[in-house]
């Protein structure tokens, strides 16, 4: 059966959301998150695939940790941005190089048609941002990276609602490039993640993690 965001959230948080909670900072998160998806970058460069993937799963885990410790809805905030549209030039595909002013819209499109499991948001990623390549989506992913760790350092300076707004649409946009490195790898991100995480942690392999981390 395919994985919905949630049940992958789900997986996440029962392996590491309890050390998460009562060792790491939010700081701590970033650091993990960024450190396994530098890996994950050189591994590619370097055409280390299969361990490529690894890296970028492990990152993926961190993410996740810091999107549940702010309760972040990912799916509901994919179907208000991601409508089968690209959100700031409102095309399919993407034409947004000859937009010149870059700024969200709304689809306009009903989102009761849109997808429940992660595949099929892969596939509807990869019809909105076709033909990327490699190079282009490790410099893109990076960039997203410090936007999206930005916008919490921004809540933390001068918290608010409209801090919070602009957290959900920074953790969205940021999946939305992760969806991108999946599809460019050609893997099925949400049953490669059960896989290997399927045994808990993938250092102690236990679920919780009883792992202490120390870097």
């Amino acid at each position: 059966m395919d994985k919905t965001i949630q049940q992958l959230l789900d997986l996440s948080d029962r392996i590491y959301g309890l050390q998460d909670a009562r060792l790491y900072d939010l700081g701590d998160l970033f650091y993990y998150h960024q450190k396994w998806l530098l890996r994950y970058i050189d591994d590619k460069k370097n055409q280390r695939l299969d361990k490529s993937v690894e890296k970028l799963l492990v990152s993926l885990a961190w993410y996740f940790a810091i999107i549940s410790s702010f309760g972040i809805d990912l799916q509901k905030m994919l179907e208000i941005r991601y409508s089968y549209k690209c959100p700031f030039c409102l095309g399919i595909p993407c034409d947004c190089q000859k937009n010149k002013k870059r700024q969200s819209q709304k689809t306009g499109r009903p989102v009761s048609g849109n997808p429940k499991d992660l595949i099929n948001w892969q596939k509807v990623i990869g019809k909105i941002y076709p033909n990327e390549s490699t190079e282009f989506r490790n410099l893109e992913i990076l960039r997203h990276q410090d936007i999206f760790h930005q916008s919490f350092r921004r809540f933390r300076q001068a918290s608010g609602k409209k801090n919070m707004h602009e957290i959900e649409i920074a953790c969205v946009d940021y999946f939305v490039e992760l969806l991108k490195v999946a599809n460019n790898l050609e893997i099925d991100l949400a049953t490669e993640f059960s896989k290997f995480f399927s045994n808990g942690c993938f250092v102690c392999h236990k679920s919780p993690c009883e792992c202490f981390y120390s870097e």
